[in-house]
């Protein structure tokens, strides 16, 4: 069954240039904050939460979070903006197709935490499982963030549909999504950076063909790894679309993965 995505991807409505943002820095607050978080950060979790030890994600100027592994599962984290503490909601998503504990599709706990510097931030979940989260700042690509235009190929986690996206350089693209042979879902959306980060905002919207009207929004980020293997582990740039929300309820979130 076709999946369409409301690609919101952060991508500014300019070209897609900047360096990578890897967690950000300190504010002028000292240890106690505020920080800059925007950015990329790699979190572990002990025990897995839901399926998840290890994830790879970003957080946003609005203090958006997620992570996802390298099965295709998303952990959003609570709303972490920078300040000294939160707390909030810890919430998995299982990838498409499976369950946790052979029943659930999402596993809600219980999360507070601190964020020690814009490099480290250190959190506990306590409910079904209980324990303790870390992420810290790290960097995907290594260098600047890397325009994306032109057309692109791409996948979608716990589907077999692919994609075939035009980006132009404003951030905005449209292309078609399918899903076997006469199965077209035509698809449009935008791409907006933050700041000079590694980080993006999306939208993603299914418009017509063999798919129902669909908005979908996320966040993003570019990395030199394969890290679902669609590519043949190629030595590329990737663009991984994290898309959270939808305007159709029994969509649950997952990967895009875009890349040429």
């Amino acid at each position: 069954m076709g999946r369409r995505f409301v690609l919101l991807l952060c991508l500014s409505a300019l070209p897609l240039l900047g360096a990578v943002g890897c967690g950000g820095s300190s504010g002028s607050g000292g240890n106690g904050g505020p920080h800059n978080v925007v950015g990329n950060w790699k979190a572990n979790f002990s025990p897995a939460f839901g399926a998840t030890t290890t994830g790879y994600g970003a957080i946003t100027s609005s203090g958006l979070g997620a992570m996802f592994d390298t099965s295709g599962n998303i952990v959003r984290l609570p709303t972490i903006t920078g300040a000294s503490t939160f707390s909030g909601n810890l919430i998995a998503y299982a990838v498409n197709g499976t369950f946790f504990n052979g029943t659930d599709v999402t596993l809600t706990d219980t999360a507070q935490g601190s964020v020690n510097s814009g490099t480290s931030i250190a959190g506990s979940f306590s409910g079904s499982p209980s324990g303790t989260f870390s992420a810290d700042s790290f960097s995907p690509l290594g260098g600047s963030v890397v325009p994306v235009s032109g057309t692109m190929n791409g996948k979608i986690t716990g589907f077999s549909s692919t994609l075939l996206l035009t980006f132009a350089p404003d951030g905005s693209f449209a292309g078609g999504e399918f899903s076997g042979p006469g199965s077209t879902c035509n698809v449009q959306g935008t791409l907006a950076q933050e700041g000079t980060s590694n980080v993006f905002d999306v939208t993603y919207n299914s418009v017509s063909g063999s798919c129902i009207a669909n908005t979908q929004t996320g966040i993003a980020f570019e990395s030199k790894t394969d890290y679902f293997n669609v590519n043949g582990g190629a030595d590329a740039n990737y663009l991984y679309l994290i898309l959270l929300t939808s305007t159709l309820p029994q969509v649950r979130p997952y990967v895009a993965i875009i890349y040429q």
